[in-house]
């Protein structure tokens, strides 16, 4: 689906994409482009590109594929300035961590042939000394098809993250940032709010001396980049606001229970959470044979993201995904490969309240 592909900007995520991409059993060419010229000489030593350019707008000129590694806020503009440049069937993604705002410029500069993406691994490193071709095996690769978003688009999204060895799955963008300030925001900000808390103590030299693994643990992500993540929280500022509140009242709520003494209520509190937090991680991963569920549709927009969607709310993962059009116009066949016969029957449940009509079988 790809044969060439371009990387702008290559620091941890951007760097391990462009080494993935080459250690993969058939390595695309990658076209490297960072406005940091040392980090394309870094990325060459370390075989991640077949060559550089000088721009953007030239790293893109032959590209099939364009996968937009830059800051958040960033993203839109960069979408600009390359889609003149870009072939018209070339796809562009990107790597955010804040979808919805991007997503809605990205389509008005690229229409249907942008769809976002995120991938959900990452480190407190950062830069391409970083990066490595492993990065992303086995992690979720988050894709938000909107209704202007071609399967085409999606396809070769979905087939980038697989070659990575990540396993996609689709979300609504707004449902994104929602979970995305509960799930990645929120715990950097408190990971920096416990080392702040740490440091203000009088005796802190001494508290430092004898932190252990759990606080080591847990504030580790405190580490991160700060520039990074101001620009990522301005652009989900409002999700991030809402976890924070929550979060807040959360912890009002355990300060009352210990200043009120209630003890059988901080035992319960703290036994939900210990139950909550085996169960999250506890459960297996989407795997198991594929199972194609083929269905007729209306030639209309929206379609796509509506399946897709639905796939995510139930973390069906989505292993190919095509739309096959009637000569007729006005209607074709979706067909959906997932893994997994529990989940394609989940899938099909969904699909069939939404007035789908679904049949299952196996992937030709």
């Amino acid at each position: 689906m790809f044969k060439t592909v371009a990387v702008i900007g290559n620091g941890l995520i951007g760097g391990s994409i462009s080494l993935g991409l080459r250690a993969s059993p058939s390595p695309p060419s990658v076209i490297g482009f960072d406005t940091d010229s040392d980090v394309l000489q870094e990325g060459l030593r370390r075989g991640a590109f077949t060559s550089v350019a000088g721009s953007a707008a030239t790293a893109v000129a032959t590209a099939d594929l364009i996968v937009v590694a830059t800051p958040v806020d960033a993203t839109a503009a960069l979408c600009g300035e390359i889609a003149d440049a870009a072939p018209p069937g070339a796809v562009v993604t990107d790597v955010g961590s804040a979808k919805e705002g991007v997503v809605r410029r990205c389509e008005d500069i690229l229409g249907s042939r942008f769809v976002g993406g995120h991938p959900m691994a990452g480190s407190e490193r950062h830069g391409i000394s970083a990066a490595h071709a492993e990065l992303f095996q086995d992690a979720w690769w988050i894709l938000t098809p909107t209704p202007a978003t071609s399967s085409r688009t999606y396809r070769i999204a979905t087939n980038l993250a697989t070659a990575l060895g990540a396993r996609p799955v689709a979300l609504d963008p707004s449902d994104h940032d929602r979970l995305l300030a509960r799930l990645s925001h929120l715990p950097q900000l408190a990971a920096s709010a416990l080392v702040t808390a740490l440091l203000a103590a009088e005796d802190k030299e001494s508290l430092l001396g004898l932190a252990a693994g759990g606080f080591r643990d847990v504030t580790r992500i405190a580490s991160s980049e700060p520039g990074l993540w101001v620009t990522i929280l301005r652009a989900n500022r409002e999700a991030a606001l809402d976890a924070l509140q929550d979060f807040g009242s959360t912890l009002g709520d355990v300060a009352a229970m210990l200043a009120e003494e209630r003890w059988e209520d901080l035992a319960e509190f703290l036994g939900r959470a210990r139950d909550a937090r085996i169960t999250l991680f506890a459960k297996p991963l989407a795997t198991g044979v594929p199972v194609s569920l083929t269905m007729p549709v209306l030639d209309r927009p929206g379609v796509l993201a509506e399946v897709t969607t639905a796939a995510g709310a139930i973390g069906a993962n989505i292993e190919d995904l095509q739309i096959v059009h009637s000569t007729e116009g006005g209607r074709g066949r979706l067909e959906v490969v997932v893994a997994g016969e529990g989940a394609a029957a989940e899938l099909a449940s969904a699909l069939g309240k939404l007035g789908y009509r679904v049949e299952q079988g196996r992937p030709e």
